[in-house]
C-alpha cells in the first residue's frame, strides 16, 4: 500500500509555471451537429493543482481553442493562466487544437473560483464552459 506523509516538505521557492500535482481532468470538445460545438463536460470543478486536458474529438477538421474571459477568473488568476498555457494565440488564450490533440493547463497555484471559458471562433454558438477551482 502507499504510505501517508513520505514526501519531503520543501522550502525551495516554486518554479516559474508550477506542475499539476493533483488528478488530471478532461474537456472534450465534440461536434453535436453541423452548427453545434461544445465542450463536454462543459462544467467541472477541480482542486488548485490539478490539470484541465482540453482534447479536439469530433469537430470535422474544425480547430477550436480556449480562451478564459479576463473579466470572468478570479484575482492573480491571469497570472497564472498565462504561464500555464503554452503558445497564446492572445492573452489567456489556447492556439488552436484539431481534431486527435490536446492542450493541457495545469491549475497548480491558481487561485479558487469560478474560471469561465469559451472558444472564440464559435463563440455565437454558444461553445463556453465554467471550471471551478477549489482549494
Amino acid at each position: 500500500g502507499k504510505k501517508a506523509g513520505t514526501q519531503a516538505d520543501t522550502t525551495t521557492p516554486a518554479p516559474a509555471a508550477p506542475t499539476a500535482t493533483g488528478a488530471t481532468h478532461e474537456i472534450q470538445m465534440v461536434m453535436q451537429s453541423a452548427n453545434s460545438f461544445k465542450f463536454v463536460p462543459d462544467n467541472i470543478t477541480i482542486k488548485t493543482g490539478d490539470a484541465v486536458v482540453f482534447k479536439g474529438v469530433s469537430s470535422n477538421g474544425v480547430g477550436h481553442d480556449v480562451a478564459f474571459y479576463p473579466d470572468s477568473i478570479p484575482p492573480g488568476a491571469a497570472d497564472v493562466l498565462s504561464k500555464a498555457i503554452p503558445d497564446q494565440s492572445q492573452p489567456l488564450a489556447t492556439a488552436l487544437i484539431p481534431d486527435g490533440s490536446s492542450v493541457t493547463v495545469s491549475f497548480a497555484g491558481a487561485p479558487g473560483g469560478v474560471y469561465k471559458f469559451y472558444c472564440i471562433p464559435h463563440m455565437a454558438m454558444g461553445m463556453k464552459g465554467t471550471i471551478t477551482v477549489t482549494p
